[in-house]
């Protein structure tokens, strides 16, 4: 299933609020000097002040959160926990036997016969959050970017799904951007397969179509591995000193050269592409 919302931004406050509170292992204090009043109020601010010119005209967004905003997911999250929770529980029996969510996106399990009656219930809980249906096609039903397949033997397994219009274009090796970000690139796609792909000979299938996409985007040989995995930084303490950030143009070849003289000033050295 797939919801298409627009989320109260109240009500997502409000169920962060009763959250924090609520939260046991480690106290709003431990992470930041500000009191959730204070937090509440800049929310509320951020999140009810999205204005916008149309035609000369300014227009306030008086319902949902702005899109592209790093608060909105957040708050609308923190709403769903909530929607979701009593939808189940008020649902009429028999409820989903498996209900997994990725902030709008969900992967139901229940009977084909309850589908209607179910979507009818969930969509009656807020006006303004519709679910739409996806339903299982073929024995496959896709979900993010993982699509799972049902075997004849009633067993599943999981491959890496692409939609129709999906292109395979990634960073072109040749392009103006820091090595660390292209190998990135492969360590991600390699990574994927790795841990999602179910059998050996999908994986091997998945691997293969993910390095001819890498060398049609320019990558050599060499790059085609990904680099090994960089050791974690141990915990920083309280008492620690924070070391700035420093954020810098990239310039191929004088920013990994400075990136070798700042680390032991700033905690990292972000590299953004130069205009």
């Amino acid at each position: 299933m797939m919801s298409q919302h627009s989320s109260p931004v109240s009500r997502g406050i409000r169920h962060w609020k009763s959250s924090q509170r609520n939260y046991k292992k480690m106290t709003l204090s431990n992470r930041t000097e500000m009191t959730i009043p204070h937090i509440i109020e800049l929310l509320d601010f951020c999140l009810n002040t999205t204005y916008l010119i149309y035609n000369e005209a300014y227009y306030q967004q008086r319902h949902g959160a702005a899109m592209g905003s790093p608060i909105s997911p957040l708050v609308a999250n923190c709403y769903m926990e909530q929607f979701e929770k009593v939808a189940i529980s008020t649902a009429p029996p028999p409820p989903p036997s498996l209900w997994l969510r990725y902030v709008d996106d969900t992967f139901t399990v229940l009977h084909e016969y309850d589908v209607e009656e179910f979507t009818e219930h969930i969509n009656s809980n807020d006006p303004h959050i519709k679910f739409t249906i996806e339903p299982e096609k073929d024995s496959k039903l896709p979900f993010l970017d993982l699509c799972t397949h049902i075997l004849d033997d009633g067993c599943t397994k999981i491959i890496i799904y692409r939609k129709p219009r999906h292109t395979d274009q990634y960073f072109n090796f040749k392009s103006h951007h820091p090595l660390t970000h292209k190998r990135l690139v492969v360590r991600t796609l390699t990574y994927r397969e790795q841990q999602y792909v179910t059998t050996a000979e999908d994986r091997k299938s998945e691997l293969a179509h993910v390095h001819n996409a890498l060398r049609a985007n320019g990558y050599p040989e060499w790059a085609l591995t990904p680099p090994p995995s960089s050791a974690k930084r141990p915990p920083s303490t309280n008492n620690s000193p924070r070391r700035p950030m420093l954020g810098l143009p990239y310039v191929a070849g004088l920013s990994e050269q400075l990136g070798r003289i700042y680390k032991f000033i700033y905690t990292t050295s972000q590299r953004t592409p130069s205009a």
